[in-house]
């Protein structure tokens, strides 16, 4: 099994795929000031596992709103790609910069949180993408999808990938 560091989630209007690669984590660190760890930790702070279940507890946080709207922007970048209403798109910088600014920045900041840490946590530690059944045949090598609902958050990556710290 090969393990992910690219991971598609529920967001917005569709379905995204998020990538850090090398040049968006480069512009990442760049823009916040720190390297890929510090701001990697900042997001993870104050998140925690409570009976299995993802818990964010805001006044232990230390993340900036920037962390998390960059980490969710380069990350639509790094993945280039979406599906919206059955319709594969190209994500390019521009409609990046359009979803953030749609969907993150009249949102409240925890969802933000949730998904920034999950696209971190999926570059920083990976996460090996889930066997198919025997009822399904082999596994096709699609990466699986991953919502970012505060119901259904435990299904992220990892607890790391998720925040726990």
């Amino acid at each position: 099994m090969t393990v992910q560091t690219a991971l598609e989630l529920e967001f917005g209007d569709g379905s995204y795929l998020f990538d850090l690669k090398l040049p968006q984590l480069a512009e990442l660190q760049r823009l916040r000031e720190a390297g890929i760890f510090k701001i990697y930790g900042r997001v993870l702070r104050g998140r925690y596992f409570l009976g299995g279940e993802p818990v964010a507890v805001a006044e232990d946080g230390e993340a900036f709103a920037e962390d998390l709207y960059e980490t969710i922007r380069l990350g639509l970048i790094g993945g280039g790609r979406g599906l919206v209403n059955g319709q594969e798109i190209t994500v390019s910088a521009l409609r990046a910069k359009q979803l953030v600014e749609t969907y993150c920045h009249p949102a409240p900041l925890r969802e933000c949180w949730t998904i920034a840490a999950a696209i971190l946590g999926a570059r920083v530690e990976g996460y090996e993408s889930p066997k198919v059944g025997p009822a399904k045949g082999r596994a096709t090598g699609k990466r699986s999808r991953k919502s970012t609902s505060p119901k259904s958050s435990r299904t992220a990556p990892s607890s790391d990938a998720t925040g726990a710290n």
